[in-house]
């Protein structure tokens, strides 16, 4: 199986718990930001090309005040990185300071979704398998920090025009923040978006997030 693994944002505190996700079946799309920092984090994850297929990175000096926009911005870059994403059987978007030393992940996308189909019947009587991100739900907000997917479902909300993406992203980043507060947070976002693509979110029930190692 095919699997592409997608890096975005600072890679601060990346660690070992990303070598269960990768071998020679595996490539990596990162897209990061420049600054002194970050320069030894990127040499970090150069070391584990090694256990994977292939690497590629991209860096830019960091474009948006609005850390949510970057964040966002970053893992379109890396997605828009995978110029033949259909050749991937299954993609993981995965946050690189997650502090555990591994991460309870055993993707099954046939039993979750046939499951959340079966229970919200008829909700989901007219989407695929392949329509929906996979990933960890807290109330009515998805877990950004790590998901899967398919690359049916990616290029549906990340393969558009830059101007048309940021445009899309910024309007629902004004419409939350005028809401509810600008200090909102962030996983509403990326929810909003998701929804705004008709992308049905479902819950991994073997995927075990934890804390954020915190970057000072």
């Amino acid at each position: 199986m095919r699997k592409a693994v997608f890096i975005s944002g600072y890679l601060h505190y990346l660690s070992d718990n990303i070598k269960p996700f990768l071998n020679k079946n595996t490539d990596i799309f990162v897209h990061t930001w420049q600054d002194n920092d970050n320069k030894r984090w990127i040499n970090k994850l150069k070391r584990y090309q090694k256990y994977c297929g292939n690497m590629s990175i991209l860096i830019e000096k960091p474009k948006f005040e609005r850390k949510r926009i970057s964040y966002l911005y970053s893992t379109y870059a890396a997605i828009k990185m995978a110029k033949n994403i259909d050749d991937y059987n299954i993609c993981i978007k995965f946050k690189p300071n997650l502090d555990a030393e591994e991460i309870e992940y055993n993707p099954d996308p046939f039993y979750h979704f046939r499951k959340a189909k079966l229970q919200s019947r008829p909700l989901l009587n007219d989407y695929k398998m392949d329509d929906c991100i996979y990933g960890t739900v807290h109330y009515k907000s998805i877990d950004e920090r790590m998901f899967t997917a398919y690359p049916k479902t990616l290029k549906r909300i990340f393969h558009k025009p830059f101007n048309k993406f940021f445009n899309e992203i910024t309007s629902i980043d004004k419409k939350l923040s005028e809401s509810m507060d600008e200090n909102y947070e962030g996983s509403l976002l990326w929810t909003e978006l998701f929804e705004k693509n008709n992308v049905p979110i479902i819950q991994d029930i073997n995927l075990k997030l934890p804390n954020n190692r915190q970057w000072l």
